[in-house]
């Protein structure tokens, strides 16, 4: 084996954006990436390929994270796995029971490539990072190590994409407001909250936080919860 043996990291989370983020951070650092889009495709592959780190999501479909993350740490095959969990509401609830049940630590959506560094060095080491990063003097560089255009990109290509997901997830919310489908609405501006600081739309995601804690309290205000949405469509025009 070589000086730096390779590693696969599962990510389990069902936006389609946050996989590709976190899919291009770490490939571009040599590191195996596995998908998973809720919990039971993440169960599978945990059992089947043994990633050597999961990045796990706590609102998901089907099976959320906590549960996910129970059955990881239950079945003998995948217990000594890390798990890092990833929230776009880090609440002390939500840490203090990702820990209890085995997270080896708690990051805040959106994510960022230093978090997702930072948390690669802390399970793997620093010399691990170091080593993954290809260093070319010649270049300018940005945290992985390659040329600036190449970077950008990249970034300019998922900032597409947001931009094009954005817009359906704020019709999605249109229609979840007027039916006042809470759960819905909380599932979508989870979403947007935590992918949408990512890319620089930090407005659009402090919105989605507050229409998430309109639809949060007891009773919801609808109507506040209504010309949030305006707000967001506002925002698809500029």
């Amino acid at each position: 084996m070589g000086e730096n043996p390779h590693k696969t990291i599962l990510v389990i989370d069902d936006t389609k954006i946050v996989q590709r983020f976190a899919e291009d951070v770490f490939r571009r650092l040599d590191i195996g990436v596995l998908l998973a889009s809720d919990g039971y495709e993440g169960l599978q592959a945990a059992i089947s390929s043994r990633p050597d780190l999961i990045f796990l999501d706590l609102m998901m479909p089907r099976l959320d994270g906590f549960k996910t993350l129970q059955v990881i740490k239950s079945n003998e095959i995948t217990k000594n796995i890390p798990v890092v969990v990833m929230t776009a509401y880090s609440d002390r609830i939500n840490v203090v029971s990702a820990g209890k049940l085995g997270a080896v630590a708690v990051i805040t959506k959106p994510l960022t490539e230093e978090v997702l560094l930072q948390k690669l060095a802390q399970i793997f080491g620093d010399r691990f990072v170091e080593r993954a990063i290809t260093r070319d003097p010649k270049a300018k560089e940005n945290p992985f190590g390659v040329s600036q255009d190449e970077f950008s990109d990249v970034v300019r290509n998922m900032v597409e994409d947001f931009v094009g997901h954005f817009g359906k997830q704020v019709d999605r919310l249109e229609g979840a407001v007027h039916d006042r489908d809470a759960v819905t609405v909380r599932k979508i501006t989870h979403d947007i909250r935590g992918t949408g600081g990512s890319f620089g739309y930090d407005e659009e995601a402090a919105l989605a936080t507050r229409l998430n804690e309109t639809v949060n309290a007891s009773p919801v205000n609808w109507g506040e919860a209504k010309e949030l949405v305006i707000q967001l469509k506002n925002r698809l025009k500029r």
